[in-house]
């Protein structure tokens, strides 16, 4: 009985060892392999890190130099007496008004392309606002009866409010042609926008044309 007792004690302590030889090799085949695998330089590291963020910085850049941009060109108005001041009691210039929501999708896909336009007309006596869907400007939304956002207003300062027209994406080009017409004088018999007559007398269409 003591024999086997000691046989088995033996026999346990081989197996324990082996087995710590065996966890022993496989921890030095580990390490071997992962030490002659190829390793990321910290530059490399840094560089994968940091072209997002400078891509991301760089678009902030742009984005805030079309921000400053665009608020050189289009005036914000923030209550009843600012329209007033830059829309109504203005004297010399056309002013062209969009009335916008900054949760509408269809007011955010036409603002580049309103910013455009602003931008062509910029050097011909044309004035640009803009007017937010705001718990302040709300009254003044409902009192100039806008059905629909975006916008437009097109004011003469001879004849007052003489346009009322969608501009989204898809009209953005009838409000393009309107505002020639106010500008310029002229337009084409097909474009015609309703008022034109009233401002200038007529639009410019093909002198032999007569009337019916």
């Amino acid at each position: 009985m003591i024999v086997s007792y000691h046989v088995s004690l033996a026999l346990l302590a081989v197996a324990s060892i082996a087995s710590l030889a065996e966890s022993f090799s496989a921890a030095r085949v580990f390490s071997t392999v992962h030490s002659n695998a190829p390793t990321t330089s910290s530059s490399t590291s840094l560089r994968a890190i940091s072209n997002p963020l400078r891509r991301r910085k760089i678009d902030s850049k742009n984005t805030k130099k079309k921000s400053t941009e665009k608020d050189a060109i289009i005036a914000h108005i923030t209550d009843i007496t600012d329209y007033k001041t830059r829309v109504v009691d203005e004297s010399h210039n056309i002013t062209v008004v969009r009335f916008y929501s900054h949760y509408c999708k269809s007011c955010r896909a036409s603002e580049p392309h309103f910013f455009k336009l602003a931008k062509d007309y910029q050097h011909h006596n044309v004035n640009f606002v803009e007017v937010p869907l705001t718990p302040e400007t709300k009254v003044l939304h409902d009192a100039l009866g806008v059905p629909s956002l975006p916008w437009t207003h097109i004011y003469h300062p001879d004849a007052g409010l003489v346009e009322e027209r969608k501009v989204s994406k898809k009209f953005i080009e009838e409000v393009r042609q309107c505002l020639r017409c106010y500008v310029f004088g002229e337009c084409s018999l097909e474009d015609a926008p309703e008022g034109c007559m009233e401002v200038y007398g007529e639009c410019a269409i093909d002198e032999d044309w007569n009337e019916g």
